[in-house]
């Protein structure tokens, strides 16, 4: 059996891809990524699995720090040593700005409230929601922290 020395050292690949970049690659010990069914965590030697993703904040840890960013809707494929995250934009929070989110939060509501919305436009409307709020959030943190800790 090994020690847990030895499995807390276990690493796993993550690589996660929009249109435009590879926005992260890397080595890592964990992710938490958002769901259709809420926050999932994965770890090296997870069972093999395609899920969806929904607009939110992912963590990571690498070599015991975390590091976390925005990112839109698409699909993670997990295997035990791999995890492809594919997903329409992803974003560090220090590339966020704050106030065209909240622009974006605004616009994506009313767009959600107006009774002249189809469904298709509601859900395009409710995707746009939850990812402003997630950058609003994350962006909002990560200046927090930073003004808690200006030399870091």
């Amino acid at each position: 059996m090994a020690s847990k020395d030895e499995t807390t050292k276990k690493k796993m690949m993550l690589e996660v891809v929009n249109p435009y970049e590879v926005f992260f690659e890397g080595r890592i010990e964990r992710i938490v990524i958002p769901t259709l069914d809420g926050q999932y965590g994965i770890m090296p030697g997870h069972a093999p699995l395609v899920i969806a993703v929904t607009p939110g904040i992912a963590t990571f840890e690498v070599d015991g720090e975390k590091k976390s960013f925005a990112l839109s809707e698409g699909f993670a494929e997990v295997g035990q040593h791999v995890v492809v995250l594919v997903c329409n934009a992803a974003e560090w929070p220090s590339e966020i700005d704050e106030e065209r989110a909240k622009s974006a939060l605004e616009r994506a509501t009313e767009r959600y409230n107006n009774v002249k919305s189809t469904e298709e436009q509601r859900l395009y409307a409710r995707h746009a929601i939850k990812r402003a709020k997630a950058r609003i959030a994350i962006a909002s943190e990560w200046k927090k922290q930073k003004k808690d800790h200006p030399y870091s």
